[in-house]
């Protein structure tokens, strides 16, 4: 996930041993992050680097890469994920529908409890109807049709108990999973558009983690508010005013800007014409960006945005209220609207804690060279450069959005729920045992850290300059 401002074109984001090395100054006696004065101690580079064999200055924060054994950790997870990828089975698919269902009940249970509670009390009058208990069990449901099952679908965490000699056999299969405007509507609807999505989610965050091409790296993209003249309240303030809208008003719209840059990448690779209507360079596309751009006579990015949001905006904000009506008058129709809209906020509020916290800390890395996918390096830099919160039962993981299993996601993007939940305590017993940092907190210690970075009061470690 990225970051960005209110008030400027920049980003949000989104998605190391438990804790932060810290050390108390001996002037002011206050705890610091290790990041902001390390020592440093001349030594060779014992993984990989810009130039193999080339003298590393590493900082406190990373003698633990002094006698680290790439190649022997490596060799262990490799035969996890093996193990692990073997055990996918129909278990799963039942797992997987467990959760669906669980989600199904939430939305359902919560527009039953919206259209029945005008008949029974008229508690919620005084706040012009709108109902907090289905607005939460709606939004409950949207966030986890998409970190549960839109996610790990898409990412193939099913395809082999999905399909048989390469032909699709069931739903939940990366081919077909809400390909087009039908599969959208019964899979999975939400503002994004599931292609644009796996463009920018599956392939470029995933393959380029905290790379300068990652286009969810929280630091670079909240340069404009982290170097900006603001105060700090007030750029707290622009971030609690971003996790309010940020589905909507940043991730769909920057989504669609990567899908249509690989195109035009592709179509200037066939000598074929191609512009992406998204024109933002590095930076993200926002709802912003679109209206400033529409301001000036380029209506195409604005048009994409649009056909992007339809079939969501249009279920939430016009059937659900024409229902009402039906069902109701103008005063249900009302109070369904409204509950949809804090149903949304809602919702944007979850995913935002749960999402935008996964990569980003003073403990966690980035890094400012490439590696190539599931190479030995790609393996560790999934764990250095991400962050669990507390893992272990359904329930739990459930309203994590199962994204608390952050590094063996990264490590292994293609395997399923039930088995992220085999595999981390092994690959945290795998990291223990050889020395890798693996940050694993409570997600509201890490909504700090999120918070910290984007206003620019925490930086996040480096791992070309030796952290």
């Amino acid at each position: 996930m990225a970051a960005m401002t209110l008030a400027a074109p920049v980003a949000l984001a989104p998605a190391r041993f438990s804790k932060v090395v810290r050390r108390r100054s001996a002037v002011t006696g206050k705890v610091t992050p290790a990041s902001a004065s390390r020592g440093a101690v001349q030594v060779r580079a014992a993984i990989a680097m810009p130039n193999p064999g080339t003298p590393v200055t590493y900082n406190e924060t990373g003698k633990w890469r002094e006698t680290f054994d790439l190649a022997a950790w490596a060799s262990e997870v490799r035969a996890v994920e093996k193990e692990l990828k073997a055990d996918i089975d129909q278990d799963d698919v039942k797992h997987l529908n467990k959760i669906l269902t669980w989600a199904n009940a939430f939305y359902f249970g919560g527009l039953a409890i919206l259209f029945a509670t005008p008949f029974l009390t008229n508690a919620f009058n005084a706040i012009g109807g709108v109902n907090p208990i289905a607005a939460f069990c709606m939004s409950t449901a949207i966030c986890a049709r998409w970190t549960m099952v839109g996610h790990h679908v898409c990412h193939g965490g099913y395809n082999t108990a999905q399909s048989e000699n390469g032909v699709v056999t069931g739903r939940f299969h990366r081919r077909t999973f809400a390909k087009g405007l039908a599969r959208r509507i019964t899979d999975w609807m939400d503002w994004m558009m599931p292609e644009a999505w796996d463009v920018e989610h599956n392939h470029l965050h995933h393959y380029q983690l905290g790379e300068s091409a990652d286009p969810d790296l929280v630091e670079r993209n909240m340069t404009p508010l982290r170097t900006g003249k603001l105060p700090m309240i007030a750029r707290y303030g622009q971030v609690v005013g971003l996790a309010l809208i940020w589905k909507w008003f940043y991730y769909a719209p920057n989504t669609m800007k990567e899908m249509y840059g690989r195109r035009e990448r592709e179509a200037k690779k066939n000598g074929e014409d191609f512009e992406n209507p998204f024109k933002t360079g590095e930076l993200p596309s926002t709802v912003a960006t679109v209206a400033a751009g529409a301001f000036k006579g380029q209506f195409a990015a604005l048009v994409e945005t649009a056909k992007c949001f339809a079939p969501y905006a249009t279920f939430q904000f016009a059937v659900l209220p024409a229902v009402g009506y039906a069902v109701g008058g103008a005063s249900m129709a009302g109070a369904v609207l409204a509950t949809s809209i804090l149903a949304d906020v809602m919702t944007n509020i979850h995913s935002f804690i749960i999402i935008a916290t996964n990569h980003v800390g003073d403990d966690i890395y980035r890094f400012e060279t490439e590696t190539k996918p599931r190479s030995d390096d790609f393996y560790l830099r999934a764990v250095i450069g991400s962050a669990n919160f507390r893992t272990g039962g359904d329930v739990n993981d459930f309203f994590h959005g199962w994204l608390n299993y952050q590094i063996e996601h990264h490590m292994f993007p293609d395997i399923s729920m039930k088995q992220y939940q085999i595999a981390q305590p092994k690959i945290k017993a795998i990291c223990e045992k050889h020395g890798v940092p693996y940050v694993q907190e409570s997600v509201w210690k890490r909504v700090v850290q999120l918070a910290d970075v984007m206003v620019g009061k925490r930086n996040m470690l480096v791992w070309e300059r030796g952290d």
